[in-house]
Parts: structure tokens; sequence; C-alpha cells
């Protein structure tokens, strides 16, 4: 045990050693940063002492976002519209009459409230300063550097959403950059551990990248990006980011197909008329290193106000407790706007994300439990084992005021996906096809996964005696490809005495999906050697033979027409409805190349084709009590079409199988607090899912429109941003899924859906501490899951029969334990620029399954520490 322990040590060191090569030019990088940086402050050292004027040690770039629309005009009516915007109280220190004399920029889109305010003043010779958490005083004074109190998010990015956070009547949860920061987290996946009702699942074979589920839900194709579906399977990393919006509940009407239980918006960054640049460096455990640069700058008066901003972003490094798993990203987003003076506002933005990791798949199953292996134990070749994309995204905005009460907007956008990645999944005996109980006869064994014989493994056999874990290869080769428009008009308008705000919109376009499948099985035997469950050798050199199984062609062309119009009837009741209807036509060709002798022969299927047409529905109820308060019911459908992942069969494009429907109901109420410095809201949700696709185990062919879905549950949420710079970000949902009926898996009426734990709870919060710190703690936890519905349990043990049969003695569910896992903060200003901040995740190094599947298990991360220099010039 001595030598397997000295060499697994000896296994990781030179793991390290590999990512090594490339440390000393991080460690440049984020010198000469960090170097740059307190050169911009042409501060002398002892300026680090220097007092933060508002004694918060809060910095600027922690402010919430607001939607801000003020013209250019007279500075006393932007200051006018601020105030209404934002709920704080401006007091001007000049003689009277004077402010007239003044003109502002537009200030559009969303900003902080200190930035708002700065370029409602730009070029004015007036600067501001705070006089308490309401108000803000403007006069001619020396520039400091301030700290507000400022207000949480107030408003969805989107302007298909009309009113504000307090009265749309859907749960809404608003990650603002601010929390994304103090977490130091890097990816959506993390960002979205701050929302109730969102659970994380690992890739599928077919399509790597972000896999969630909302509300009970699969939401892997549910991901936006500026509001229009960011189709490709990749992992998504946080750098672009203003803000990150996840809508739980009816969201068929604005986003079309799918959205069963919820879509997920990402918001990214857009230039400004102020001058900004922030750099981030964080160095930590596990040799990592990132660095971050926002840049943005005024260009010029011309085209009626311009400017430009770049994104950067570089990562490399491990992931704790997982030696051979490796990140190494880069991304770039530069965008240029014009006509931010104008009513006519035009944005180009391009985003570039390449990723090339060593990915990994985690440990097997053993029947119905978790492997007993070491949790760092590795079972593929890191030499031979890859994921690499190089994701391309170009998009265009413009909007036109027509007027206060019109506004025309559209957003273009091409992309374009591709990705290559292998794989290796440990598997130990083959996954049960079908639910067999206690007492049923069985011709057979399962089998082994790595050569089809009779599996000699049961949940009792010693973990030194399971020495067949077969490396399955995951191996595609894939194209992903959008482009897309969408055009809306806003409108408010009377009728017979009642407001109107109206949302109509068209939007449409194609969607492709070319992936190459690689296997390596011949004559039923994985050609790629096995390993051993406690000692799997990752220095083994990669061998096997490989061909291609299948090359697969899909286009998808759609379009959509909807509208949206909440009617406000008098100061306490809103009415809201709306139709969409959407047109999906996908065509799907097949084919394989002639496999080796003894190769896997996929199915000959001809080109299908499928076509769905279908209407989605929404009603809405808001009662207003209060100015600070809303209880509102809201009812809305949405529809799964066969090829919605793009993905078709000879069954799938039978015409009797119809879309999945979905119906949801949810009854809510939100509370503003503070003077919206504390937002609470709660709701009670039932969501079930009609028409269930179900495929026959005996046939792949054969699918039928054949189940019936149901998640009914409630969840809270609390932002806040308090005196005392405390920030608090909580949640809690309770989900209660059930398999309610199904045609080929009977047994599983009654059981929870995959990956539904029953609570989630999140918190985060920070405060002031002694000298000048600010600290922050935060917890996450997550329920027991299940890895599947359709086979809610699995044979572990067998008793032999005379006739050579064999007769089932115990079953047991694929079941993950439930999990709790605390991080903590904690940042200091140094200078007016510079802040140092350290973050520790996973404090108790807690071993836990964050990412399950039914053949597969992926562990959260272990402890790991980051410690990073935060610089933000204006």
């Amino acid at each position: 045990m001595k030598q397997k322990a000295r060499k697994k040590t000896a296994g990781r060191k030179m793991g390290h050693a590999r990512m090594f090569r490339s440390t000393r030019g991080w460690i440049a990088m984020g010198t000469l940063a960090a170097y740059a940086a307190m050169g911009g402050t042409r501060l002398a050292l002892a300026a680090a002492a220097k007092a933060d004027p508002s004694g918060s040690g809060t910095p600027a770039a922690t402010l919430p976002l607001k939607r801000f629309d003020i013209a250019a005009g007279p500075l006393d009516a932007a200051i006018e519209a601020y105030e209404k915007a934002t709920g704080l109280k401006v007091k001007i220190v000049l003689p009277d009459g004077t402010l007239a004399g003044f003109n502002s920029h537009r200030v559009v889109g969303l900003f902080r409230e200190d930035e708002a305010l700065r370029q409602i003043l730009d070029g004015t010779g007036l600067n501001y300063r705070v006089e308490d958490s309401t108000t803000m005083i403007v006069g001619v004074q020396a520039k400091d550097t301030v700290s507000v109190t400022a207000s949480v998010a107030s408003a969805v990015s989107m302007e298909k959403f009309t009113e504000p956070l307090l009265y749309t009547p859907q749960s809404i949860s608003v990650i603002p950059q601010f929390v994304m920061q103090d977490q130091a987290v890097s990816t959506l996946r993390d960002t979205l551990r701050n929302v109730p009702g969102i659970s994380l699942a690992a890739g599928e074979a077919g399509a790597q990248g972000d896999n969630l589920t909302i509300r009970g839900f699969t939401a892997r194709n549910d991901i936006f990006l500026d509001g229009i579906r960011d189709f490709g399977s990749y992992y998504r990393d946080s750098f672009n980011y203003d803000q990150v919006e996840a809508l739980e509940g009816p969201a068929g009407i604005q986003f079309g197909r799918g959205s069963t239980g919820g879509v997920i918006n990402q918001e990214t960054k857009v230039p400004q008329v102020q001058k900004l640049v922030a750099v981030q460096t964080l160095f930590g455990t596990d040799l990592t290193r990132r660095i971050t640069a926002d840049l943005n700058s005024p260009m010029s008066n011309a085209l009626g106000g311009t400017a430009a901003r770049v994104n950067v972003m570089a990562q490399e490094g491990g992931v704790a407790g997982r030696d051979d798993a490796e990140i190494r990203r880069f991304g770039i987003a530069p965008s240029v706007s014009i006509g931010l003076d104008t009513k006519t506002v035009a944005t180009l933005s391009y985003v570039h994300l390449s990723e090339n990791d060593t990915p990994d798949y985690g440990l097997p199953w053993v029947f119905n439990e978790l492997s007993p292996a070491d949790r760092h134990s590795y079972f593929g070749f890191p030499d031979a084992n890859y994921l690499k994309t190089n994701d391309d995204i170009m998009t265009l905005r413009v909007r036109h005021e027509f007027s206060p009460a019109v506004n025309l907007r559209t957003i273009a956008r091409a992309a374009n996906y591709p990705r290559q990645a292998q794989i290796t999944e440990p598997q130990i005996c083959s996954n049960a096809s079908a639910s067999v109980p206690v007492g049923t006869v069985v011709k057979s064994l399962p089998t082994l996964a790595y050569n089809g014989a009779p599996c000699p493994y049961d949940v009792n056999t010693p973990a030194s005696e399971i020495t067949q874990v077969n490396r399955n290869q995951i191996q595609v080769k894939s194209v992903e490809g959008d482009l897309w428009d969408q055009t809306e008009v806003s409108a408010l308008f009377k009728t017979w005495g009642v407001r109107h705000a109206l949302v109509a919109g068209v939007e449409g376009g194609q969607e492709i999906s070319n992936p190459i499948r690689t296997s390596y099985t011949i004559n039923k035997v994985n050609t790629v050697p096995y390993a051993t469950l406690l000692d799997p050798n990752d220095k083994q050199p990669f061998a096997g033979t490989g061909y291609i199984t299948s090359i697969v062609h899909t286009k998808s062309k759609s379009v959509g027409l909807y509208f949206v119009d909440t009617m406000k009837l008098g100061r306490l009741f809103e009415l809201s409805g709306g139709v969409r209807w959407d047109r999906f036509d996908t065509d799907y060709n097949l084919y394989q190349p002639t496999p080796p002798a003894g190769g896997t022969v996929t199915v000959p299927v001809p080109p299908v084709s499928r076509l769905d047409e279908q209407p989605s529905y929404r009603a809405a109820f808001v009662y207003k009590p209060s100015t600070r308060g809303s209880i509102y019911f809201d009812y809305g459908t949405s529809f799964n079409p066969s090829a919605e992942s793009l993905s078709l069969s000879i069954g799938l494009a039978n015409g009797s199988v119809l879309p999945e429907e979905n119906e949801t109901y949810e009854v809510g109420s939100k509370w503003s607090f503070l003077n919206e410095r504390l937002l609470m809201e709660g709701a009670w949700f039932r969501t079930e899912k009609d028409n269930a696709r179900e495929t026959d185990p005996t046939n792949s062919n054969n699918i039928v429109n054949a189940g019936n879905q149901l998640v009914k549950g409630m969840q809270f949420s609390v932002v806040g941003r308090l005196p005392e710079g405390m920030d608090l970000v909580a949640g809690y949902a309770y989900l209660n899924s059930d398999v309610i009926f199904s045609k080929f898996f009977p047994t599983s009426v009654g059981y929870p859906l995959a990956n539904v734990p029953k609570q989630t709870f999140n918190v985060f919060v920070t405060h002031r501490l002694p000298w000048r710190l600010n600290g922050g703690l935060g917890s996450n936890y997550v329920g027991s899951r299940t890895a599947s519905s359709t086979v809610p349990y699995v044979p572990t043990s067998y008793t032999p029969n005379d006739d050579g049969t064999f007769t089932v003695a115990s079953v047991g569910m694929k079941q993950v334990p439930g999990y709790w896992v605390f991080n903590a903060m904690v940042k200091r200003p140094l200078t007016e620029k510079l802040e140092l901040q350290a973050n520790v995740n996973n404090l108790l190094n807690r071993y836990y399954i964050d990412l399950p599947h039914p053949s597969h298990l992926v562990p959260g991360a272990g402890a790991s520490a980051l410690i990073g220099i935060n610089f933000r010039f204006k």
C-alpha cells in the first residue's frame, strides 16, 4: 500500500510538472499586470494606508446594475430622470439657476448607479459625493473614490420584459457582476450555484459543455446570450458578463421551444461613454492562474457618440482533488457602439472563446453505489484525452427610439461552435435497460462493459477484486452553427383609459449540427485496455483501434411570432397575456463509412425530416397592495419538439411522435425594503409535462409519446445590499418530482426525475470587518439526486437457479447523496485603485459528487485557495 501511495504521489507531481512548463510565463504576465496597475496609480507605498473616503472599504466595482435610458439634453432634466430611475435624492450645491447652463450625454443601458451619475456629469466640470445611503451631492469638488450603498438589480436586461422585477409575475434571479467577483467564479456553471431550483449534471456522450436542470427539467438547450439561444456545446466563461439572469417558470412566449423549467440569459458587457480600465489577476492552488482585463474608452463624438470596449481572459490550472484534470482557456470580446447620444444606437460585438482541457468524467458506478476508488483516481489517458472548443460569436444590436413610448430593436447573430473531444468514461457493468423487481427470473447476468461477458461483480465484491474497469472512449468531432435574427417593437399606449405595455416580435433563422462519432469496440470488445478499480494506471500509453460509426448532418430552420401585452388596471392591478406561434423544420442525414471487420455497424438511416408547428400561451395577474410589493398568479405553456437538440432518427421523424407539451402554474409574491436595497420573493409552482417521449428498451426506433412527468414545489430568495458593507444573496427551493405515467417503464411511476434534488439552498454574505477588511462566507446545499428516472432501481444481487437462469435477490437506486460546501472570501483596498482579494473554496475539503450521470460520476473540487489583485481606474 505504501508503494501505491508513493506511486500516486509521484503521479500527481508529474501531472503538476506538466502544467508548470508555462508557469514562468504566467507569473511574468501577472507580475507585469500588477506592476502596470501599481504604476498607473502614481502613488507612493505610504498611500496604501490612505483611508477610504466613505470608510466602507467596498469598491465601486461591487455595485449592482440598473437599466437607464436618460436622453441627452439639459442637466437638470437628466438629474430628475436619474432620481426616478434610482430612488436616490440628488442635492445640487450650486447657485440657483447655474444648473440650467449645463448639458449631459445620453445614458442608456445597464450601469451601476455611480457610473450612470458619472456619465451624466461627464464634461460638465461637476462631480459628486455621497452624503448618506440615499443622497448624492453634486457640485464643484475634488474627485474622490466613493462608495455607495446601492440598490439591488431592479430589472431584467432584456427589454421584452417591460416591468420592474418587483412587478414581473415570474421567479427571476439576477446574479450581478459584484457577486461573481466576490466569489471569484469564472464559469456560468459556478455562477448558477447562486440560484435556487437549479442543479448541475455531467456531460452527455455527444454533447459536452454546460448541462443543467431547472426546476426538475433539463435545460441544456435553454441557455441564451443577450436574448438569443446560445446553441453551442461548450463550457461558458464569465469574463464578459454584466449579469446572469435565471428566469424560472413559464418562458415559452419570449424564448420559444424548450424552456420547460425556465431559461438562463447571459448579458454581455457593452461600450460606455465613461473611460474604464479594470484588471483582475488570480493565482492559487493547483497551479491556477487567471487574468482578466476590461478596457472601455469613448472614441469620439463622431457618429453621435462612439465608444469601444474589449474584455480579455486567459486561464490555466488544475482541479483540486482531480490531479490529471486541467483547464486552459482564452477569450477576447471586443465591441463598439455608435450613436450613444442619439435615438439610434448600434453595437457590434464579437466573442471568441477557446478551450483546450484535459477532461474528466470522474469515477464509475458499482451497480447503484459510488465506487470506493480514491477521489484522486483518474481512469483516462491524460496525454490522449482532450476537449477542444473554438467558439466565435458575432452579434449586431440596433435600437431606435421613435418616441419615449415606442422603440424598435433588432439583434442579428452569426455563431460557429467547433469542438473536438476524446473523453474516457469509466464503467464496470452495463446499465440495466429496464427495471427488474425482486423475485423476477432473468436469463442472464448483466455484462461487463469491457467485453460483454457476464459481470462477475456485485455490490459485495471487494474493491481489490474489481480489476476490469472499462475505459469507454467518447470521441466526437463536430461543428454547431447559428444564424439568427430577432426584431422586437415595444409600445406604451392607452385604450379606453387603460394603459398598455406591448412587446411584439418576430425571430427566425437556422441552426446546424454536424457530429462525427468514433468507436473503439470490435467484436463487442473494447480495444482500449481496461484498468483496475483501486489503481488505474494513468501513465499507460493510449492504445486502441478507432473507426467512425456515424457522420450526421442536421439543419433546423425555424421562425417564431409573438406578442405580450401588459394592461395596467388602475394603480393596484396589472393583467398580462401573450401568444406565440413557432414553426420548427428539421432535416437529418446519417451515414457510416464501412467499419472494420467486427466493428459496430450503425443501422442505416435514410434522410428524414420533421416539421412541428405549435402555439404557446401565457396569462398573468398582478396585485400591488403597496408600491413596495406585489402578489401574482402566472400561467404558461411551452413545448419540446422531437428535434429540439438537433437530433433525429426514424423513430423521432415518425409523424405520430408529437412535441412534448408543458403547462406551468405559479403563485408568488415579491417585496422590496430599505429603499430597494433588499428584495425578497417566494413562489409556489406546478409544472406538468404531457406526451413525454419514451424509447422502447428493446427497439431504439420505437419512440412514442407515452409519459407524463410532474414537478411541484416552492422557492424563496433574498438579495440585499445593506449598510456596513453587507451584501446578501440567499435562496431555498423544494422540488417534489414524479413520473406519473410511463408505457415502457411502469416501475418508474412514483419515482423522482433524474438530477432533481428535493432541496437546494444557497447563501453568500459579505460584511465590513475591522482594519478596512471586507469578509464573505457562503454555503451551498444540494440534496440527494437520482441518476435516472426510467430505471429507478437496478438489480444488485442474484440467486442462481437449476435451469441456468437467475432470480433477482435485491435492487437499489442509482442515487448520489446530498452535500454541503462552504466558501469564504476576504478583501481589502490597498489604494484608491487597488484591492487585494483572497478566496477559499470548499473550506472543509468535502468529498461529494457534483455532476451525476447514469454511467459515471464526477466528484466536486476539493479545497482550493485563490489570491489576486483587482485594479480599477476611471
